[in-house]
């Protein structure tokens, strides 16, 4: 009761007052009035009976200094109850920091630690020789006969063993058993160690069951041990021997666990001792510091900030580069850009200042102050930034030595010294400072400043209004209005599908309908950056059309409930796409677009989706029935299989474009049959979208395509379909014809696309200049390509060119501009004005006696491209190949045509049982005049660059060489960059179509010396290196079944088998060939004897007028053979087809020979025929596949090496 009153108004304390009935204590409380205002802490911990005469002295107490420090642990060693936090940890798998969540430890326990680990890091400030730091924490157990017991061992002059004859006792004794007692009370001494108020080492011992020091001093010849336990309060006699080896000093404690309510030290408690030690060998220098008897393998600052860069990754997911300086002795700082928020890891005279302090913040006044001062230069139209805008941006690293640092609390977590009293200046030096800005802080800075001000932007255009201006838009009359629930926006593809829907609503009306066209494939939100989602034109005009608002879900019913008000411009969205794969993947990424932003509106079956033909199918036009329309290529295969005999024709609608505007409106007069629902009933529902677009889940997308099979879907045309089944069954065969026509093959090293070109420049017998653009429309025509003219455009032009990092051996001629290295190929001529033709090797590398051999893709029953070539050589190897697909990629180098013919040659001299893999080959890249290195994950390649003038206050450098995939116009922005950087003083440019050649102008600090520039790695300064990896070629092998390749070698088997397989075909097919030529041939030389001899039962032929049957049979009585006999199949003679049945026709070849045949010049050309022919059957006989392979091998060198001196080069 007191107790409340106490805590109440004046007017309760006078009731506490009267409560009490001896006038003396009240007087003892009235005399201590201003105790009670508000609160008297005596009194909170006192009752009313306590307040009596024989109980005075338990409300007011005196405690020792130890057992204050028992009592009260939070202001000496911090809190004694666990908490949980994020902290760094270090990795002694990876040998590296990594960042833990929700870590459990105790602050007081850490800091009963740290006070014995900063002791040993103090006794390197004081003797340098110190060498050695060892760390033993041994966990113990849950039994009290096994203990946690940590030692912390230094070698190095540490506790000097003397009596001191003040205080009676040991030194060691005084220093480590006695409160209030150290070397660091002259403040007049400059001290660069972590000691300040004479606790240290005592609280660990206060705070543990038994503590023990064990020190050897070399200059007094003792050596020193003693123990305390129970908290400090037992004292063990000290026992002092003599002793002749080095300085050492060993702590050794038991921590009192109950003390900080643990039963154990946690496996969280050690990672965050551990780290504590990795931190103390980051701070020592020429010191071996081992953790329970392994080194730690750091060594100095510099690599222990290197530590946490492996767990530091960038918005490009790659390593965190480390910016690191030692300013002076006393100062080391490093810094790195930061995607994740502000975060600093600092030292003073090696303790863990976790909350930093005026260390910290000098260097980063520093930086942010020249980082605003570069953004208001570079950018004019920003407002002037704030430190706290550029802080998050920033990661800090700071080692400093401060004399005599003065902190905010004995846990020295942050450091409050006054910067003129640290005894040394951190001045970071200006090439420090411009390394850091070129380091990208100042572009993340703009681009985040740029967000909030586009962010507020998408605010304003996401406000509801009755009307919007949004180019392109055909608005819904009641949009916006009271009756937008009941408006639909209809979202095509492309104008063209575009201007297919507004057709449309002269059927439907324009009340409730609104079209907007969207340009080509959609972002991919659902990992977007907001900077991405705020360029995003497209994204920010959806919001504004719909009305929808982001950050709002529309998951209650109070939410979902506005989509039947005017609060939204629209009530539902219907995607009208292309009915190909493509249109499938548009209809994806918008689904992906409600899901991320809106899920709930899924649920609602607030998307819908118009389904138009895929083709259409034409009865003759005798039939008069109307066109069968089909959604998918199955459907039709089916419906063709059912009904073989009907004849047709078939119109393909590859884009929306082609339907008519009759088509259209009667497409809509139609709408509910064609209109499909997308619904969301389940968590897998969402699940699947989400695996299907997020960039973590590869490894899903990969083992949902391996799992599928396309040729299982069979489309039907249903009213509604949840999103796992469009996911399953409609998305999925996006994902693999993506991964088709974006993947080569590795038996001929083409893409589909590349495959359709060579085959309609053979089927044309392009050996003569042809347009591009003709070539493109010729082989569209004859290969079905289905596709937009602008790719194949491109592939054309890309199998064209022939400059460094294109191809190695072009399969195509380039006549005209192509492209060079300037742009990469981007700057090549319009398709109307570039020609192009075979080159004369192509025939070579693809042989045309092939043809017959290979299996061809059908298109609607007419044969086009092959489903892959299979040139002499693998293509894949020599041209290389990049692609992007779903689930996978694919990245396979360009090597040297000849070195791999050469391998090929090597490999058929050996026979198969004796073959024991060929080397590695290395890339090769025609023309390129630097440098191919070996990595760890494949190759690498580096430009050329060197110093020409070496003046006093500048170095000329002349780059002649730039990494294979860096082009010329892309590298002169990078020297711009370094301009503004002040890194380059000026460039100039040399170049020519193929050749590169820049000199730049790199100015000299005035600390550089004279020679520096020998030390300087000049090639990494320019960034002229670039890889070539090798550990994601992946390619379809013959089966059609994407593999992926570990080397060169692998490939070349992979193909080695394939080809000589169908060189023995091919033997095969030839000799057949050649057998049945040659009887023909022999049946008319015979025949043309047979005619000319006297003697001969043919003269009948002559003299008198037999019937067909006679002569038949004379013929057969003679032995000629009938040319079915023959002809490859019954059906290939059609000249020769028996209309009569009398068998006649089978000998038309020998019948209808002309008189000019009888003639002797004839009938010996005729024989010599017959001979050369049987020679070149018996040459082939004789012919083996490898001895084939090996001759066209050898053709194709030598063609070749005639046609380019550069194929000389090794």
């Amino acid at each position: 009761m007191l107790r409340q009153l106490v805590r109440s108004s004046a007017a309760g304390r006078r009731h506490a007052l009267r409560a009490i009935q001896k006038p003396h204590e009240a007087h003892i409380l009235w005399h201590h009035r201003a105790a009670l205002q508000p609160l008297s802490l005596r009194l909170l911990h006192a009752t009313a009976p306590i307040l009596r005469t024989d109980a005075i002295e338990l409300v007011y107490q005196k405690k020792s200094p130890l057992e204050h420090v028992l009592l009260r642990p939070g202001m000496y060693i911090g809190s004694v109850e666990s908490m949980k936090e994020t902290m760094w940890v270090w990795n002694n798998q990876e040998k590296c920091m990594t960042q833990r969540a929700n870590l459990e430890y105790t602050p007081a326990l850490y800091k009963i630690f740290d006070e014995i680990l900063v002791n040993a890091v103090d006794n390197k400030v004081r003797d340098d020789t110190m060498s050695r730091l060892d760390v033993t924490i041994h966990p113990g157990s849950s039994s009290s006969s096994d203990p946690p017991r940590i030692s912390i061992f230094n070698d190095g002059k540490g506790i000097p063993v003397q009596f001191h004859k003040h205080e009676q006792v040991y030194v060691p004794e005084l220093v480590l058993g006695h409160l209030l007692t150290g070397s660091n009370f002259d403040d007049a001494t400059a001290r660069l160690t972590g000691g300040r108020h004479g606790y240290g080492a005592k609280l660990t011992n206060i705070f543990s069951t038994e503590f023990t020091v064990d020190t050897g001093d070399a200059h007094t010849g003792l050596q020193y041990t003693q123990t305390w336990r129970h908290n400090m309060r037992e004292r063990g006699d000290p026992v002092v021997v003599p002793y002749t080896g080095p300085n050492y000093t060993r702590i050794t404690f038991v921590p009192d666990l109950k003390r900080f309510h643990v039963d154990s030290l946690t496996l969280d408690m050690q990672q965050v001792l551990e780290k504590r030690v990795v931190d103390v060998a980051g701070c020592l220098t020429n010191v071996s510091v081992s953790l329970n008897g392994e080194v730690v393998p750091l060594s100095g600052f510099q690599q222990y900030v290197q530590s946490y860069c492996p767990s530091i990754a960038t918005d490009d997911d790659e390593e965190a580069a480390v910016l690191y300086t030692k300013v002076n002795r006393r100062w080391e700082v490093a810094v790195m850009p930061s995607d994740g928020g502000y975060s600093q890891v600092s030292f003073v005279n090696g303790m863990t200042t976790i909350r930093g302090g005026t260390h910290v913040q000098i260097v980063l006044d520093q930086l942010c102050r020249r980082v605003a001062d570069t953004v208001a230069a570079r950018h004019r139209d920003l407002p002037p930034l704030q430190s706290s805008q550029i802080k998050p941006h920033l990661r800090l690293f700071v080692k400093a030595l401060v004399e005599n640092p003065t902190f905010d609390s004995q846990m020295k977590e942050c450091l409050t010294s006054k910067p003129e009293f640290f005894g040394s200046n951190c001045i970071l030096t200006e090439r420090y400072i411009k390394q850091v800005l070129a380091c990208g802080i100042v572009e993340r800075v703009v681009g985040a400043l740029k967000t909030k001000q586009r962010t507020a932007l998408l605010k304003k255009v996401a406000k509801k209004s009755n009307t919007v201006q949004v180019p392109k838009l055909e608005d819904a009359n009641w949009a916006g209005t009271s009756k937008a629930h009941k408006c639909t926006l209809i979202l095509t593809e492309g104008d063209s599908a575009k201007a297919l829907a507004v057709a449309g609503l002269s059927v439907v009306g324009r009340d409730a309908y609104g079209v907007f066209p969207l340009r080509g494939k959609f972002l991919n939100v659902r990992d977007a950056t907001d900077t991405q989602l705020t360029k995003n034109a497209e994204f920010s005009h959806l919001c504004t059309i719909l009305g929808l608002k982001l950050g709002l879900k529309y998951d209650t019913s109070a939410e979902r409930a506005t989509l039947r008000w005017e609060k939204n411009r629209y009530g539902q969205v219907m995607l009208m796409t292309d009915q190909d794969h493509d249109g499938s993947h548009i209809k994806g990424l918008l689904l992906n677009l409600f899901h991320s932003f809106w899920p709930a509106l899924l649920e609602a079956n607030y998307v819908s989706a118009f389904l138009t033909p895929l083709l259409k199918v034409h009865p003759s036009v005798a039939s008069k029935k109307p066109a069968l329309p089909f959604f998918s290529m199955p459907e039709y295969d089916q419906w063709k299989a059912d009904h073989p005999s009907v004849k047709h024709s078939v119109k393909y609608y590859k884009g929306l474009g082609t339907s008519t505007s009759k088509e259209g409106q009667e497409y809509f007069d139609a709408l509910n049959d064609h209109r499909v629902e997308y619904t969301s009933t389940s968590p897998a529902d969402g699940d699947a979208l989400a695996m299907v677009f997020s960039k973590d889940r590869v490894a899903d997308r990969k083992q949902w395509l391996r799992q599928s099979n396309p040729l299982d879907f069979v489309f039907e045309r249903v009213a509604s379909m949840s999103l796992g089944q469009f996911v399953h069954a409609e998305l999925i065969q996006y994902s693999h014809a993506d991964n088709i026509r974006s993947i080569p093959n590795v038996i001929d090293g083409l893409k589909p696309s590349q495959r359709k070109v060579l085959f309609a420049c053979f089927r044309r017998h392009l050996v003569k200049e042809m347009k591009v653009a003709q070539l493109a429309g010729y082989c569209a025509e004859h290969t079905a390509y289905h596709h937009g003219e602008a790719s194949l455009l491109s592939t054309i032009v890309n199998m064209a060119q022939d400059f460094v990092g294109s191809n190695n051996v072009p399969l195509l001629v380039p006549s005209g501009q192509f492209g060079t290295r300037l742009q990469g190929g981007k700057d090549a001529a319009s398709a109307r004005y570039i020609f192009t033709h075979l080159q004369p090797y192509t025939r070579l590398i693809f042989p045309a006696a092939d043809e017959a051999l290979l299996e061809y893709v059908h298109d609607d029953g007419v044969p086009v491209e092959p489903v892959y070539f299979v040139p002499i050589l693998p293509m894949l190897l020599v041209n290389g190949a990049d692609g992007i697909g779903t689930g996978w990629s694919t990245s396979v180098p360009s090597h040297h045509p000849i070195q791999v013919i050469d391998w090929l040659l090597a490999r058929l001299m050996q026979p198969s049982d004796e073959w024991r893999g060929g080397n590695e080959l290395e890339p090769w890249v025609k023309g390129f005049q630097g440098r191919v290195t070996s990595k760890p994950n494949g190759f690498g390649t580096e430009g050329v660059v060197r110093v020409v003038h070496d003046k006093k206050k500048s170095w000329t450098l002349a780059i002649s060489e730039l990494p294979v995939g860096k082009w010329i116009d892309d590298y002169k922005t990078f020297l711009w960059s370094l301009v503004a950087a002040k890194k380059v003083q000026t460039f100039t440019e040399h170049h020519t179509d193929r050749t590169v050649h820049f000199e730049v102008v790199v100015p000299k600090d005035d600390s550089d010396d004279d020679d520096l520039a020998a030390g300087i790695d000049w090639t990494k300064w320019f960034k002229l290196e670039s890889n070539l990896n090798t550990t994601n070629m992946h390619a379809f092998d013959g089966t059609n079944t994407l593999q992926k390749y570990q080397s060169s070698a692998d490939i070349l088997d992979a193909f080695y088998p394939v080809r000589l397989a169908l060189y023995h075909r091919r033997k095969e097919y030839l000799v057949d060939e050649l057998t049945r030529d040659l009887r023909r041939l022999t049946n008319r030389a015979r025949f043309v004897q047979a005619m000319a001899s006297h003697d001969s039962p043919l003269r009948v032929l002559w003299s008198s007028r037999p019937s067909k049957a006679q002569v038949v049979a004379l013929l057969q009585a003679e032995g000629f053979d009938s040319s079915q006999s023959f002809a490859k199949n019954h059906h290939d003679d059609h000249d020769d087809a028996d209309a009569d049945g009398d068998g006649i026709q089978g000998y038309n070849y020998l019948l209808k020979t002309s008189f000019l045949q009888f003639t002797d010049e004839n009938t010996t050309k005729l024989l010599a025929e017959v001979e050369v022919k049987r020679q070149e059957l018996s040459r082939l006989e004789a012919t083996s596949a490898v001895e084939m392979w090996r001759g066209e091998l050898e053709a194709l060198k030598a063609a070749l090496l005639s046609a380019d001196p550069q194929y000389h080069s090794k």
